[in-house]
């Protein structure tokens, strides 16, 4: 689930900041630390990455390049599984990302000067927490490299 949803909530990029502060830059390079889901109750679950998974980085270059690189074990060898190119625009709050001619958006999106949130609102009522509520948003967590 969580390569999974590294790759779906990496290239479903876009949605409005929670923080409109123009001094902060999603332009640098950013590792997943966790996957998070946010129940409509306020409870969280947190399923951080592993070291191997650590090493996954995704980075907004300033010319509006971006690269999505994947790591997992799944052999007891961390290894690359995943390089992707694209690029991406940002719109007031909101995040446009192009990879193989294909424009994806998230829903949920947030950013501070070091902590990346990219996510997505689930209304999946097959995917309960809570006693049956359905979910609020799942995100994962990313934390700014350089």
């Amino acid at each position: 689930m969580k390569k999974l949803s590294i790759i779906l909530l990496t290239f479903l990029i876009v949605a409005c900041s929670s923080d409109n502060n123009e001094t902060v830059s999603i332009v640098g390079i950013w590792k997943p630390i966790a996957e998070v889901q946010v129940c409509s109750t306020g409870s969280r679950e947190t399923y951080p990455y592993d070291a191997c998974e650590q090493k996954s980085r995704v980075t907004f270059a300033s010319n509006g390049m971006l690269n999505i690189t994947d790591f997992d074990d799944y052999t007891g060898d961390c290894l690359e599984d995943y390089n992707e190119n694209g690029t991406w625009t940002l719109n007031g709050g909101d995040l446009s990302v192009n990879i193989d001619g294909e424009t994806l958006n998230p829903t949920f999106f947030e950013l501070s000067d070091n902590t990346l949130r990219i996510g997505y609102y689930d209304n999946d009522e097959n995917d309960p927490c809570d006693g049956g509520k359905l979910p609020s948003h799942c995100y994962t967590e990313y934390t700014r490299v350089d």
